[in-house]
């Protein structure tokens, strides 16, 4: 058992103690070091050592939250004593049930990988100088933005139902903006890597990649308005995606806050999308073999050929819902309360390429990167498309500018007609390409 979980299992304790109906205690010790560079130079570098301790308790309903940063048995049994204070002072929720139950789930491998944790900035200067060369070896007026970094430590989580888990994780990545202004004209476009171990971090060609697409940016030029088939990239697709499942979240569903609410298990996209969660993956993203409340997180289908097979909830949804948790808790870090996330998201390829569902329209638009995201709670969709092209006859020709789009969830959804066979694989990740038959766009050509 790790030095944190004999801490938070401390926590727990003491709260019972106390009077604590339920109770649980989170605890995490990190190091983030980052690099940021502006204007094509170094312009920061940090690293921070993190410590802290969080304990929730309820008492009657009630619920008490108490944060506390060191890392000592003392400090976790005050922390746990205030936080029971303030639960018998808080108002009651009636809608609140009781904490998860433990439950055993796969151990996922993978997830820390001491080469990552034993970088130093002085490394993500050297990619971050990188990076600038690459750019300015494309073109030398490349102004680039963007950083490096790694995150790296360990967590531990118990409550009073029996929950006692403990885990390490790291990450690195990098990701470069780069402008390029001739004139009046200018291109821009972002690129980024990220992993949880070395062998998956590719360092270079990031910054070349955004330059390469920035200057393919210049020259944009308005198209007429009309009703058009768009074409998202994996970027696109992945914006898009995370968005619907983000209405998805049981908290918004039962505030009557999401566009998705009376729902579930109904149609809500075309047959030919299925998107799966596959929170083991080795080395994944956002693997995780619990959630942020210790409940085992289970690959499944989130949408089932168009079909919404569920929605994500905690604890607190779930029980309310008088369902079992998913294993969609959140918990950002010690100082964050629960919410809900999902964890790695891989869309059903088609048996298409990119380039053969580019090829089957004659006019129409093709949109690399883009927050074509429908409201959460409405499901409305309006906004520019910014990194695009005019495709004409079956291939990408001019960039596009000041183009809008309008629409809403539901269209846009019900409106995918394929999904290409090849994709962009990031670890955990798999994006591919959508094809949707027709949206409306307005611009000032």
């Amino acid at each position: 058992m790790s030095e944190l979980l004999d801490i938070a299992q401390a926590a727990v304790e003491a709260a019972q103690a106390a009077g604590a109906d339920f109770c649980d205690a989170f605890c995490s010790d990190s190091t983030d070091v980052s690099v940021e560079v502006e204007k094509s130079s170094i312009n920061y570098c940090a690293t921070i050592r993190d410590q802290g301790l969080s304990v929730r308790a309820f008492v009657n309903g009630g619920q008490g939250f108490a944060t506390v940063q060191q890392l000592t048995i003392e400090a976790a049994r005050e922390s746990a004593q205030r936080a029971v204070a303030l639960a018998r002072a808080a108002h009651p929720d009636p809608d609140f049930v009781r904490l998860p139950d433990p439950s055993e789930a796969e151990e996922v491998p993978e997830l820390f990988d001491e080469e990552m944790a034993g970088l130093d900035a002085g490394a993500f200067v050297e990619w971050c100088l990188q990076g600038i060369d690459e750019a300015r070896a494309v073109a030398d007026d490349a102004i680039v933005q963007g950083g490096a970094g790694v995150g790296w430590g360990e967590s531990a989580l118990a409550s009073s139902t029996g929950v006692a888990i403990s885990k390490r994780g790291s990450s690195a990545g990098l990701s470069f903006f780069v402008i390029i202004a001739r004139g009046d004209d200018i291109g821009t476009y972002f690129e980024q890597d990220m992993a949880r171990r070395m062998a998956d971090l590719e360092i270079g060609g990031v910054a070349e990649t955004a330059a390469r697409e920035a200057i393919r940016q210049l020259g944009s030029r308005p198209v007429p308005t009309a009703r058009v088939p768009l074409v998202l990239g994996p970027l696109a697709t992945m914006g898009l995606i995370g968005s619907v499942i983000g209405a998805a979240e049981a908290d918004g569903v039962q505030r009557n806050r999401s566009w998705l609410a009376g729902r579930e298990g109904e149609r809500i996209a075309s047959e030919v999308l299925t998107l799966r969660e596959e929170p083991l993956v080795p080395a994944g993203l956002r693997s995780s073999a619990y959630d942020g409340e210790g409940v085992a997180r289970t690959p499944r289908a989130l949408i089932d050929r168009g079909v919404l097979t569920t929605y994500l909830h905690n604890s607190y949804t779930a029980f309310k819902a008088g369902v079992e948790p998913t294993g969609h808790a959140g918990r950002g870090g010690y100082g964050s309360s629960v919410g809900i996330g999902v964890s790695n998201l891989q869309t059903q390829p088609g048996e298409k390429t990119e380039a053969e569902l580019i090829s089957e329209i004659d006019e129409g638009i093709y949109v690399a990167y883009a927050g074509i995201s429908p409201s959460s709670v409405t499901g409305e969709v309006s906004t520019t498309l910014d990194f695009g092209f005019r495709i004409e006859n079956g291939e990408c020709t001019t960039p596009i500018s000041t183009t809008l789009i309008g629409s809403t969830g539901d269209e846009l959804l019900s409106n995918i007609d394929a999904i290409s066979s090849d994709y962009r694989e990031e670890p955990g990740l798999i994006l591919p390409s959508m094809r949707i038959s027709s949206v409306q766009i307005a611009s000032e050509g």
